[in-house]
């Protein structure tokens, strides 16, 4: 199967392209507490839970899996994760994440991941920033100790594309969202369609056991 189809879009015609960036940001609180519930019930661990629900979530909307790739503007059949994961001497190194969808059930996935942390030697990107706005990937980030209203993300260059997720502590039921993206192929109609996505899943992550 061919990893991306080439769309009909001129490079050349992107909205924003003269800007300083076409990056912009928005931070959103959603109702997160039964996947937290459910991530306690099933002893998975809740940052999994919560990535599966966003890998799922940025896959169904296909412009969060559009890049520019030779000139060309191209859809991705699908986007994985790449994910910091902190060390125990607070150092960060980083692991790529396939959509749960990817696999059997929701628990072979949660193992898939925990593997990938306890080994990650073996497993860490190595595709230095700079390069990776063409890959098939998004950024998500956890900051679990953090309540944050809004914040902002680091650019490796003005016009990249690869979407950046963070979230933050869970407090009362709501966990904040911050999601990074291009203005080329984001607009707001698509920050609404992720965050409502997301909250569904979040709000009904049982979905997560009847992917396939």
């Amino acid at each position: 199967m061919n990893q991306y189809k080439i769309l009909d879009v001129d490079v050349n015609e992107l909205p924003f392209a003269d800007f300083l960036t076409s990056r912009y940001s928005m931070t959103v609180k959603v109702n997160a507490q039964k996947t937290y519930d459910l991530s306690k019930k099933e002893k998975i661990p809740f940052f999994n839970l919560t990535s599966a629900c966003i890998l799922e979530t940025i896959n169904e909307i296909p412009e969060f899996r559009q890049r520019i790739v030779d000139g060309k503007v191209v859809e991705y059949r699908k986007i994985n994760a790449v994910s910091p994961i902190m060390q125990k001497d607070h150092t960060i190194r980083e692991i790529e994440i396939k959509p749960a969808s990817e696999f059997g059930d929701i628990f072979e996935w949660s193992e898939y991941v925990e593997n990938k942390k306890i080994n990650i030697e073996d497993n860490q990107y190595m595709v230095e920033p700079m390069k990776r706005d063409a890959e098939p990937i998004a950024n998500l980030s956890c900051i679990p100790w953090i309540d944050f209203d809004s914040m902002t993300s680091i650019i490796a260059s003005p016009h990249q594309i690869m979407p950046v997720i963070s979230w933050g502590k869970l407090v009362d039921g709501k966990m904040p969202v911050s999601l990074t993206a291009s203005h080329f192929f984001i607009f707001g109609w698509h920050f609404k369609l992720f965050y409502e996505k997301l909250e569904e899943y979040l709000n009904n992550p049982e979905r997560l056991f009847k992917l396939l």
